[in-house]
């Protein structure tokens, strides 16, 4: 039996979760390989997000993707520790848990600020470089307006409403937009004049995001001042004590919010290790072109954690090079334990940046093309949304999107506040209830008109071409209900007619009985009648099917669908089929049973009667109200209340839900 081979992952940040779904996925089906991922957090957190909970733009769950809907089923096996040493010489790894032996380990433990040794920032700041830092700053943020609002000493009222971010990068011009846009919410809840707030940047470099074009620079730092932002340029900070900021020009700022996101570095952990450290030291390990240390062979670094220089430069600490750092490592691991000859060298392939300023403006270049605004908001949540799909599937993608778009509190989208109203699911009970009887009695009529009487012959042949032979029916029956849509024309041309004539007939009995008299008044009502008919018609018969019977998008659908999937189906059989599709969405329907399913296959027959030439516009009504039943119209009074939760706790236990990351909401294992 072959000696299994053990692969230890140390953090789940953005190079630990990259290499694992790398490496699981080569061995997925190899019983000698074992993976296993250490966190100190039940979740991965999604770092370029932090100052969106920081700023109360998006829920705390907004950042965090728990490792179960990550590696769900996966062979991959995710331990809730905390490392204290490594023993590379023994392959051991001594965690607050347990130990954990290794063949291979991977060292991605992240970063942690850097405070230069700058007297009293460390101790004066907040931080924004963890989970814990967002939600300690969204705590504080929240606390000093509500405590500001009551102050009635106004120096002590002004220090609790100025604001002050260090750093002009990515971080701290992040979330110096969202302190803006929380600022003017703040204001208006706890009624403040915004005149009195301060938000500061300050950059010890002559101008902010250096590593974006000037253009793009000149454009972030103009939108910051028209929101109301400070921006202090060639502005260095020598120190901080308790509510103040000291400037090396002698400035001394007063405030209670001193956010520090001037620099990072490898994190204490990565720096303890006996590993050689990179020569510019800051926390980062010495790994060659492969991303293996430069002591062990079977020791890798990644992300933060590694020091690499390529074209005399570090590997820059962003999510791209966390990504591309892993995805070397775990090639390289799969080749020493596969014994191939192939080697992969680090070379970057950075695609571009994006910065967001608040939740309705950000800057970007991105592929070569620079874009502000609405696009530059795009592509960043277009980034995102991939990123999420490789790493959680569709679930966690659908979640982003509510907690971006549709669940956003005051308008702090680029889209606005247009998709966050919600209507309540007591609303649309009615409609829900209608719309189900309505099918039920489209299944029940269809009983009365013989569609279950077999000997009467096919009563569904207009849904296909003529000539066309269902299962079970005679051609010249084919022939005859293929045909049956058009002969209504006839009778009702008769209908019309006989209704014409004794229209006449009244006409001139009324005439007779007038008198003369009565005849030119008639002929001038007439005249004006037929002038109003002339100018406006019928503007838009509803009666008519939305697409013509024997137009060539029913004949087409007809031919391509309905002729090569049905027209072998014995012709009972489909129209029971029918039948019984009609009066069963329209009970889901009326008892909310499931309604987001039976909306569903409400929509979908609607578009089979659409396109087969027998859906009429003022039956389209059907459709528009299936769309309001897709939000959880049958949790209201209805079966759905119940069914709902049990169903999802059941099908997120699945092997599929786990495997595929296919579920609702979160996994139950």
């Amino acid at each position: 039996m072959a000696e299994t081979k053990k692969i230890l992952i140390l953090g789940g940040g953005y190079g630990g979760v990259w290499a694992g779904k790398i490496l699981e996925k080569r061995f997925r089906k190899d019983p000698n390989v074992q993976i296993t991922l250490v966190d100190k957090k039940p979740f991965h957190t999604l770092m370029t997000e932090l100052h969106e909970v920081a700023g109360w733009r998006t829920e705390p769950e907004s950042v965090q993707v728990n490792f179960r809907k990550i590696f769900g089923a996966k062979k991959i096996d995710v331990m809730l520790d905390e490392i204290l040493s490594v023993d590379f010489k023994a392959k051991r790894a001594v965690g607050k848990a347990r130990a954990y032996e290794f063949d291979y380990i991977v060292v991605g433990a992240g970063a942690e600020p850097e405070y230069f040794n700058i007297p009293g920032v460390k101790e004066n700041s907040f931080s924004l470089w963890s989970f814990d830092d967002a939600m300690e700053v969204r705590h504080h943020v929240e606390d000093i307006f509500a405590r500001a609002a009551e102050e009635t000493d106004p120096a002590v009222r002004k220090r609790m409403l100025t604001f002050v971010v260090a750093g002009a990068g990515f971080t701290g011009i992040e979330m110096i937009g969202e302190l803006l846009e929380y600022r003017d919410s703040m204001c208006r809840k706890h009624y403040l004049d915004r005149a009195e707030t301060r938000v500061i940047n300050i950059e010890a470099l002559p101008s902010i995001l250096p590593i974006l074009e000037e253009p793009l620079r000149v454009r972030a730092e103009k939108y910051l001042e028209k929101m109301g932002c400070e921006v202090m340029l060639n502005a260095s900070i020598i120190g901080a004590e308790p509510g103040k900021v000291l400037c090396k020009d002698g400035k001394v700022i007063e405030t209670d919010t001193f956010i520090w996101t001037c620099g990072v570095k490898g994190s204490s952990f990565a720096a303890g290790l006996e590993l050689t450290k990179g020569e510019r030291g800051r926390g980062r390990l010495q790994v060659d072109a492969e991303m293996k240390s430069v002591d062990y062979p079977y020791a890798y670094v990644v992300g933060d954690n590694a020091f690499f220089l390529e074209n005399g430069k570090p590997v820059p600490q962003i999510v791209e090079g966390a990504h591309q750092t892993a995805e070397v490592a775990a090639k390289n691991i799969i080749a020493d334990i596969e014994g191939s000859a192939e080697r992969h060298s680090f070379k970057s392939n950075f695609h571009g940046f994006m910065v967001s300023i608040g939740g309705r403006y950000g800057v970007a270049n991105a592929g070569g093309m620079k874009s502000r605004g609405f696009i530059a908001m795009m592509m960043k949540h277009m980034i995102n949304v991939w990123y999420l799909l490789n790493i959680a599937g569709v679930n966690q993608v659908w979640e982003y999107v509510k907690h971006e778009f549709l669940d956003i509190q005051n308008r702090r989208s680029f889209i606005g506040g247009f998709a966050t109203h919600k209507v309540r699911g007591y609303w649309p009970l009615l409609l829900r209830m209608w719309l189900g009887l309505m099918w039920v009695m489209e299944g029940v009529n269809k009983i009365g008109e013989g569609w279950f009487a077999w000997d009467a012959g096919s009563k569904s042949g207009w849904m296909f071409s003529p000539g066309v032979k269902q299962a079970g029916m005679k051609v010249v029956e084919a022939v005859s209900a293929a045909s049956e849509a058009g002969d209504w024309a006839e009778p009702a041309a008769e209908a019309v007619a006989a209704a014409s004539g004794a229209v006449e007939t009244a006409v001139e009995a009324v005439s007779a009985a007038s008198g003369d008299w009565a005849e030119p008044a008639a002929e001038a009502v007439a005249a004006v009648a037929d002038t109003a008919t002339r100018a406006f018609g019928k503007v838009w018969d509803l009666t008519k099917p939305i697409f013509d019977f024997n137009g060539a998008i029913s004949t087409w659908f007809r031919t391509t669908f309905m002729d090569g999937m049905f027209a072998f189906l014995p012709y009972q059989g489909f129209q029971a089929m029918i039948v019984v599709m009609e009066i069963a969405i329209g009970l889901a329907l009326f008892g909310g049973f499931f309604t987001w399913w039976a909306a569903v296959a409400s929509i979908g027959m609607c578009v089979v009667f659409t396109l087969s030439g027998m859906f009429a516009w003022d039956q389209l009504w059907f459709v528009f109200a299936a769309i309001l039943m897709l939000g959880g119209a049958g949790r209201s009074f209805g079966m759905d209340y119940w069914s709902v939760p049990w169903f999802k706790k059941w099908w997120n236990g699945t092997k599929f839900a786990r495997k595929w990351h296919f579920y609702a909401d979160d996994p139950t294992k």
